[in-house]
């Protein structure tokens, strides 16, 4: 059996390139080229990658370097908040880095402003923007110091709204906290920093506008919530009176239908009987008054009845459409596929069922009239 022999991929070139083909390449020899192409071009991305991999410790130990070197606490978190890397400061207070990092931020503040400093980094991380913030914090290190800070914290998205980054400098403010130091044996041993004094109640007075402004907010959510339901029963409402009043105006049609049929059915045919017979002319000019009063009564309801009510077929319904729409009768015979004559007897049917035996009132001007 003879065995098919296995094609061999074209030989590259010194470049790296497939040699050109003779005539024009088909469908499989551009997808090899391209293949090709592709193949080197990631080989050339992978080793660029690898590179930065060899470069990045020592970007690391330059970045650790230049943060040490910053007497001021610098710490970077990702988006829960934990810690990613933290500078040596911490040694002034007897902690390592290697205590901090890997661990949430809000382990090391003081129960009293954990909640808010985390709130505040959830909001900033949410708005998916970049940004700078200040806050104060009070840190409570492992020996149960409390060091009152001013954090400076500022994060970075990419255009798609990708975290990249959040770093903060803090600084110190513990110093303007301190008690104010003894003058003499006969100095007050109570005596307090009038510094200390205006900070405390500049911080009293803070806490009191923030306790102010989320009771505020809180009314104003709440209120907003009223308004919201207050929309939506309105709405509902709304809608329930739109479908009553719909109901009525269809059980008003429906009345004024069953009063026209009614007339029209049972009460007129007899009054043209009675006409009829030998009467006087007292009683004649009596049931004129009769049926011209009933057509008067009927009159407002049948404008706003269908023409149906007044005995049509579907075929005359379709012509006196074509009629009230000022088609001739050679146009309306085109438009039902049928004969001229067809379509006059329709038109004489309709004025004999409307009961315009005079020629003189015009059909479409009737029509039109009708609603």
């Amino acid at each position: 059996m003879h065995r098919p022999s296995r094609r061999m991929p074209p030989a590259l070139h010194p470049e790296g390139q497939p040699p050109l083909m003779a005539g024009a390449p088909s469908r499989k020899e551009r997808l090899l080229v391209y293949l090709y192409q592709r193949i080197a071009q990631l080989e050339m991305e992978n080793e660029q990658l690898h590179h930065l991999r060899l470069a990045l410790p020592e970007w690391r130990q330059r970045y650790q370097a230049l943060a040490d070197s910053i007497p001021q606490l610098v710490y970077t978190l990702d988006e829960q908040g934990f810690v990613l890397t933290v500078n040596a400061a911490l040694a002034a207070w007897g902690e390592t880095p290697q205590q901090w990092v890997g661990g949430l931020l809000a382990t090391h503040i003081d129960e009293g402003d954990r909640e808010r400093v985390s709130r505040i980094h959830a909001q900033l991380v949410e708005a998916r923007r970049d940004q700078t913030q200040t806050q104060q914090f009070r840190l409570r290190t492992q020996s149960g110091e409390i060091r009152w800070l001013e954090a400076r914290t500022a994060l970075g998205f990419s255009a798609e709204g990708r975290f990249l980054w959040c770093q903060a400098v803090c600084r110190d403010l513990t110093p303007m906290f301190a008690p104010a130091p003894i003058l003499g044996a006969e100095a007050d041993r109570d005596q307090v920093n009038p510094r200390i004094l205006e900070l405390a109640k500049a911080n009293e007075e803070l806490q009191r506008k923030i306790g102010e402004r989320f009771i505020t907010e809180k009314a104003l959510r709440d209120r907003e919530a009223e308004l919201e339901m207050e929309k939506t029963n309105l709405q509902e409402a709304n809608t329930a009176l739109k479908v009553l009043l719909k109901r009525r105006e269809e059980d008003k049609r429906a009345l004024e239908e069953q009063v026209m049929y009614n007339v029209k059915k049972l009460v007129l045919p007899f009054l043209g009987k009675v006409q009829k017979d030998n009467l006087d002319e007292r009683q004649k000019s009596f049931l004129g008054i009769v049926e011209a009063n009933l057509r008067d009564i009927t009159c407002g309801f049948s404008r706003r009845l269908s023409l149906a009510y007044y005995g049509l077929t579907t075929s005359e319904l379709k012509v006196a459409n074509f009629i009230r729409q000022g088609k001739k009768n050679r146009e309306i015979a085109e438009l039902l596929n049928l004969s001229v004559r067809t379509v006059e007897a329709y038109r004489q049917a309709i004025r004999n069922k409307l009961r315009l035996q005079n020629k003189k009132v015009n059909l479409r001007t009737f029509l039109m009239s009708i609603n």
